[in-house]
């Protein structure tokens, strides 16, 4: 059930009761064991609009994370028969061990069409409240995506660092609001050490134990217009003439921070099939996206002190900005998904490392 009432009948393969969510649909024809673990989608059900799920299996080599994270998943078919060398579990009784929704039997394109004209929106699945009526008043009442820090609920609560390459000393903190595990990896093959600090109470006393070179922000789920507090720390690492560097979320958090507007879309980005236009050689790259919030080109291009790096080719919307002055430099998509065949991961991970060994030099 969506909140403009909309609603489908369909058959839940993987667990039971009432969950209530944001809806966003994602067009990749391949990663369900990615999208499903990657923190990002906290606080979400995920339509997939590939009509088969499930027909690799899981590997528990691929997950983003040590657990599912989206609320539940929506697809047209659950594939009964799976087939995979490295698959150690079948799709179906990871989502029931991991009390995690799973629907079949859905029109996913009817389901993805209302997502695609009206936005994303709030919704619940359900196995217990089967009157139409009753339950879309139960979703009407439910909790927005906005209504809480979602990041805090997929951060560790303590401090981890990762050992690296052995080709330079260069260590950076990487500030935690639901990192994927891939990015945690792309991040050690640059860097000699990465300091993984969630955001959260004792953020001020962890840092201050720690000496680095530069400052990471990653990916994370929910609405970063209502995060507090980090603003005054990135103003701080610029003004100390730390590099900063971000993906995602983070990308969104340092435009919040330095005066650029953030905005929602309309219905996000969740897929793997992005092109997205580099201006520095004037390229065009696949890029893997999954956002619903995004910088206004609008703002970047009233300000003095902004680049616009990457722009999205579907829709014009900023995908990367570069300080003109500080060592500032932030990414929209996901490079570390890697999604090919010309992917941006060397580019933006060489652009990473460039902007944190050129501060310090």
């Amino acid at each position: 059930m969506l909140e403009n009432g909309y609603y489908e009948f369909g058959e839940a393969f993987a667990s039971k009761g009432t969950k209530f969510a944001e809806f966003v649909f994602n067009t990749s024809m391949t990663g369900y064991e990615e999208i499903i673990t990657d923190p990002s989608y906290k606080g979400q059900f995920v339509v997939f609009t590939y009509p088969l799920i499930g027909n690799y299996g899981i590997t528990n080599e691929d997950n983003q994370a040590s657990k599912i994270n989206a609320e539940g998943i929506i697809i047209r078919e659950n594939t009964l028969v799976m087939s995979n060398f490295r698959a150690k579990d079948t799709l179906e009784n990871y989502l029931e061990t991991n009390n995690i929704f799973g629907v079949e039997g859905i029109d996913t394109r009817a389901l993805t069409k209302q997502l695609r004209s009206l936005g994303a929106m709030k919704g619940g699945i359900t196995t217990e409240h089967l009157n139409p009526d009753s339950f879309l008043q139960m979703v009407k009442d439910a909790e927005s995506i906005s209504d809480t820090d979602m990041y805090k609920l997929v951060i560790d609560n303590k401090v981890n660092t990762y050992e690296g390459t052995n080709e330079n000393n260069l260590s950076i903190v990487a500030i935690d609001y639901g990192i994927k595990t891939n990015i945690i990896s792309d991040l050690q093959k640059r860097f000699n050490k990465v300091h993984l600090v969630p955001f959260d109470d004792n953020f001020d006393a962890n840092l201050s134990k720690l000496s680095f070179d530069g400052v990471f922000l990653s990916n994370g789920p929910g609405d970063p217009r209502i995060v507090k507090g980090i603003d005054k720390y990135l103003i701080d690492f610029a003004n100390e003439k730390k590099p900063i560097i971000a993906i995602c979320f983070g990308h969104q958090l340092i435009g919040r921070s330095f005066g650029l507007d953030v905005i929602k879309l309309p219905f996000g980005h969740h897929g793997g099939n992005h092109p997205c236009k580099y201006y520095a050689d004037g390229k065009v790259y696949i890029t893997a996206q999954n956002h619903n919030y995004a910088i206004s080109t609008e703002s970047v291009l009233k300000s003095n002190d902004w680049d616009i790096t990457w722009e999205n080719l579907y829709d014009g919307t900023v995908e990367g900005i570069k300080h003109k002055e500080l060592a500032i430099n932030a990414i929209q998509f996901h490079p570390e998904a890697s999604p090919g065949p010309h992917e941006a991961n060397e580019r933006v991970f060489q652009d990473f490392f460039d902007t944190v060994n050129g501060a310090r030099s």
